[in-house]
């Protein structure tokens, strides 16, 4: 009788379909992703929706003069819903692109080897070149915006999709054609993808006696890789800690948080709030806290997860801020697996730092700001004499630590 039922239904849908008729089934169909209800018929305009979608994915599978594949079609439905939020960092993975996000968090994965991010102008650009990586080889540098991949126009792509298109097997090439910040140049690079093994952290002595340890990203690996350069330097018995997040384009909240446990006394980290009004704390417990003096050095490609870093830090009166105001990335997202190999990415929060700022669209303003050529610091020939932040950064700690 059940199975009599069912049939019976999918008949009635067939019908439906077929003549793109709408539906509304009073007794509770519903359609489940995995183990969560997602719709159900009671839902009418949803239900006629479905619908249309099916019966528009049925002409054009039938009417199309090539063949299309299902599942293509399927994807591109879903991608264009998240697209039409208008939200660039909510995006649907498809397989791919799914596959490729996991393994870069792991630590590893082929590509180029730079860091992009959105513009003000959701330009795809670029914020840091891995230091040795193929990208920093061809000279790309922070701020040159890509225009196009082997040749195909990106703009309007959101960054997921342009990152999907970049990378490619290992001994492959892409062609990037971009242009340069402050001039009319286009340039086109050849490079040729390798396997980027990620390091986040690294670490020296500067003057004898003050800590520097710079933070690329903060990724679920970069807490740890933390915690042993910190314990590193301190075993040198160094006298204060300067912390480097320029070009930082963010990360995990999570590890942000759980290095700010090992830096700071007592008190809120950063705390979201969704639309619906509802606060999340996250705060140090203060167990630990760097009885050192420290300075923080920020830029307009430190995003995200880095002006939380920083943001912390300048409310709590725990460092001094150097450098030029950051991106201005104050949105929370959240990624999710969707348990058939796809995944997506929503915009689910705005966060604010301890003493209530939301930075997103502002950014963090340094206490000190301190001008400085972009992509100076990533060219071949770069001395760090010519760092005139990093250098304002020790005349501080000069002058805390006599």
């Amino acid at each position: 009788m059940r199975n009599k039922k069912w049939y019976f239904i999918l008949v009635i849908l067939v019908l439906l379909v077929s003549n793109a008729a709408t539906f509304a089934v009073a007794n509770g169909i519903s359609i489940a992703l995995g183990n969560k209800v997602i719709v159900q018929t009671k839902d009418s305009e949803t239900s006629e929706y479905i619908v249309k979608l099916l019966y528009l994915k049925n002409e054009i599978e039938e009417s199309y003069y090539k063949d299309v594949d299902e599942n293509t079609l399927l994807d591109g439905a879903i991608n264009g819903m998240f697209q039409a939020v208008g939200d660039p960092y909510t995006a649907y993975y498809d397989k791919s692109q799914f596959s490729s996000y996991m393994e870069q968090i792991q630590g590893s994965y082929v590509g180029i080897g730079v860091v992009v991010g959105l513009d003000e102008d959701n330009s795809v650009t670029v914020v840091s070149p891995i230091d040795d990586s193929p990208g920093q080889k061809a000279g790309l540098i922070p701020g040159d915006k890509i225009l196009k991949v082997d040749g195909e126009e990106v703009t309007g792509l959101n960054l997921d999709e342009v990152v999907a298109k970049i990378k490619g097997d290992k001994g492959t090439s892409v062609i990037l054609s971009i242009e340069r910040k402050n001039t009319d140049e286009i340039l086109e690079k050849e490079i040729t993808r390798e396997e980027i093994v990620m390091k986040s952290v690294e670490s020296q002595i500067l003057d004898g006696d003050i800590g520097y340890l710079t933070i690329t990203q903060f990724e679920s690996y970069t807490g740890e890789e933390f915690e042993e350069h910190l314990d590193s330097l301190l075993a040198k018995d160094i006298k204060g800690l300067i912390v480097d997040v320029r070009d930082n384009p963010g990360g995990m909240m999570d590890t942000v948080v759980s290095i700010l446990d090992r830096l700071m006394g007592e008190s809120v980290i950063v705390y979201t709030q969704d639309k619906a009004g509802n606060k999340e704390y996250m705060k140090s417990d203060g167990k630990s806290s760097l009885e050192l003096p420290m300075v923080v050095l920020i830029n307009g490609g430190s995003a995200s997860a880095s002006e939380i870093f920083a943001g912390a830090l300048q409310d709590t009166n725990a460092a001094t801020i150097v450098g030029t105001t950051s991106f201005g990335k104050g949105v929370v997202q959240r990624m999710s697996d969707a348990g058939d190999g796809t995944g997506f990415k929503i915009t689910v929060s705005e966060y604010f730092t301890p003493n209530g700022r939301n930075i997103h669209g502002e950014g963090i303003e340094p206490d000190l700001e301190i001008e400085m050529t972009e992509g100076l610091r990533f060219q071949p020939d770069f001395n760090i004499k010519q760092d005139v932040q990093l250098n304002k950064a020790l005349e501080i700690m000069d002058s805390k630590t006599q």
